[in-house]
């Protein structure tokens, strides 16, 4: 393994059009890094996707290839192959990665996060979830560890320099394969990462501001297609003494699975900004790469 690089997972048609256009979009802002998109082998991308994945800078690696390090032979029981992540980041030719969701929608370069001192320092960057995980969740006991107020991990976009983390990584990955245990204890894979490196006493910074979200206010769509669909982005005022957020999941009145920030119990105040004035032109470059997502355009 050597040099440094962006590793994606994907699957089925959604993921790799979503990937694609990541990979696009990444190029667009000027990232020159080499990209691997990776899959299971019963999940093999079409001709046409992977001539346009390496147009735009990208290979498609096979998870199956039993010459891997970290093959990946059997499916998860579930639509979803959260189990994947570690094996993808383990088995990849890049000793130093960007992680990416195929639904991870960069906004800049991010090749800058290899020279921050955080990462320079740790050799991992994780970013922080809305929640924090039960005090009797019996993961803590499991892995002899300290419970401690912390937030969770969202593990979207991640980054690691394999050389410092390869034995972390390793249980982490062990933690994905044995999944029907672990993911009894967490919500998928993300905080596998998180709580492989605090098993070991691996070092890592967990980025500090919170989250964010983008998106449109149901009560001004009335059921009309969105041209735009992120409209706003919604978030907490910066408050390094607050120990708990309160994101709040419904449907709306048109059947939309929604999401917002409430404070009843003292959270900060939330502030909402323009999603154009933030990040002007990304959502225009997004769709314009193939992007998916988002209301249903006409």
């Amino acid at each position: 393994m050597k040099g440094r690089g962006i590793v994606l997972v994907a699957g089925n048609r959604d993921t790799f059009v979503r990937a694609l256009t990541t990979v696009r979009l990444l190029r667009s802002l000027s990232c020159s890094l080499p990209a691997e998109v990776w899959h299971l082998n019963d999940e093999q991308p079409s001709k046409d996707m992977v001539r346009d994945l390496y147009k735009a800078g990208a290979v498609t690696r096979d998870l199956g290839d039993p010459q891997l390090i970290r093959p990946v032979i059997q499916r998860r029981n579930a639509e979803k192959q959260f189990q994947i992540k570690a094996a993808a980041i383990i088995n990849s030719g890049f000793q130093e990665i960007i992680y990416l969701d195929s639904d991870n929608i960069p906004t800049q370069d991010p090749s800058f996060l290899f020279r921050t001192a955080n990462y320079e320092a740790t050799g991992a960057l994780f970013w922080p979830d809305f929640w924090k995980t039960h005090g009797e969740n019996k993961i803590f006991d499991i892995l002899n560890i300290p419970c401690q107020d912390e937030w969770e991990q969202e593990s979207g976009q991640m980054v690691i320099d394999k050389r410092r983390a390869w034995l972390p990584l390793q249980l982490a990955w062990f933690m994905q394969q044995h999944h029907e245990i672990y993911f009894q204890f967490l919500n998928g894979d993300k905080d596998t990462f998180k709580y492989a490196w605090k098993a070991l006493g691996a070092p890592y910074h967990m980025v500090t501001p919170f989250l964010g979200m983008g998106g449109s206010m149901v009560n001004d769509i009335q059921g009309k297609p969105v041209e735009q669909p992120w409209q706003l982005i919604k978030r907490y005022t910066m408050s390094r003494a607050n120990t708990w957020l309160m994101p709040q999941f419904y449907i709306s009145d048109n059947g939309q699975a929604c999401m917002d920030f409430i404070h009843p119990e003292g959270e900060p105040e939330c502030v909402l900004e323009q999603f154009d004035q933030v990040v002007p032109g990304l959502q225009e470059a997004y769709f314009a790469f193939g992007g998916i997502g988002g209301e249903t355009r006409s």
